[in-house]
């Protein structure tokens, strides 16, 4: 039975800067698309024995999941690699285009935004030939995503003007709730924030319709950055709450953390409830460093430091900034206020 070739979103979020859902110092949420292999069927007849060749390819590719699922992105990529080659061999097209969907997203992950390129290319390439359509678009938005990384706003322009006619005659839901957060990633970044929360919201829309609560809670805390950038707190500390909850409620430890820091920053920046910021920050930044996420630990410690000298909490500030300079090799001077 040859595997399906449904995409999901393996991690929510979001960044520009790694593209992983939850930074707290990166400006945005964008969702990670791999592309599992599910395989097996039930009958009431016993089925016929599998070829062995078959076999090891979708073993391949069950190993590169559990990678990818678990962060190891150079032992992901090595796998997804494998799994490609076999799929290949057995001339297995929508395989082949799946697994190198995966070891594309695994590239980007290592920073080889190039070798990520090429391999997207050649999983849209494939699916155009055999007529996937969805597939082919979740293609296209991890290229959009790919080259947001990148600083040649020309191109990520024309691949959005070449999408955005077609993406309005999608049917698929979730396919176009990921475009359209993308799309809304994009205007933010140009200004446009108007049309960006317009987005945004029918993004949102389109999740909850979809029942894609990953997909929703990822919006909901672009909103809340989005809201950030335009110093509208209040409004930013409201979808920060809804993404925590929403977080708490899918069990993801990398969202939580994220919408605890957002809520954390938002709180001190309106300069409101400094002790309640304060533990909203400790609490992220805990987080962040079980998660071994050291970016992210770093960038939050460094706002709990400010919101300590804000408090008056110099003795605990110097406690923090201790921290981080460990972190930092000690490149970090100790605070003066």
């Amino acid at each position: 039975m040859q595997p399906a070739g449904k995409l999901v979103n393996e991690a929510r979020g979001i960044d520009r800067a790694g593209r992983d859902l939850l930074a707290a110092s990166a400006p945005f949420v964008s969702l990670i698309l791999l592309l599992p292999l599910l395989v097996g069927c039930s009958s009431a007849r016993t089925p016929p024995a599998v070829p062995v060749a078959v076999v090891r390819a979708q073993w391949t590719a069950e190993r590169a999941a559990k990678l990818s699922q678990s962060r190891n992105w150079p032992a992901a990529a090595q796998e997804w690699s494998l799994a490609a080659e076999r799929f290949g061999l057995l001339n297995d097209q929508a395989s082949e285009a799946i697994a190198l969907h995966n070891l594309g997203q695994a590239q980007r992950e290592l920073g080889q935004n190039d070798a990520a390129r090429r391999r997207l290319e050649q999983a849209a390439s494939l699916n155009e030939t055999l007529g996937r359509t969805n597939e082919w678009w979740r293609n296209q938005i991890a290229l959009l995503q790919l080259e947001a990384l990148s600083a040649d706003n020309a191109t990520l322009r024309a691949r959005f003007e070449k999408l955005a006619p077609g993406s309005e005659r999608l049917t698929d839901r979730a396919v176009r709730g990921l475009f359209l957060n993308e799309l809304a990633l994009w205007r933010q970044t140009q200004g446009d924030f108007t049309n960006a929360t317009a987005s945004f919201l029918e993004a949102a829309r389109l999740f909850a319709r979809g029942a894609d609560p990953d997909g929703h809670a990822a919006v909901v805390a672009n909103l809340a950055r989005l809201f950030e950038a335009r110093k509208n707190f209040e409004e930013a500390l409201r979808y920060w709450r809804i993404a925590l909850a929403e977080f708490q409620g899918l069990a993801d430890p990398r969202g939580i953390a994220c919408a605890l820091a957002g809520q954390g920053r938002s709180q001190f920046a309106a300069q409101r409830d400094l002790p309640a910021a304060e533990e909203l920050l400790r609490r992220a930044a805990r987080n962040y460093r079980a998660l071994q996420c050291a970016s992210e630990t770093r960038t939050t410690l460094e706002l709990l430091v400010n919101c300590l000298l804000a408090e008056g909490k110099k003795s605990e500030a110097i406690s923090v900034q201790t921290e981080l300079r460990e972190l930092a090799g000690g490149s970090i001077p100790s605070p003066t206020q």
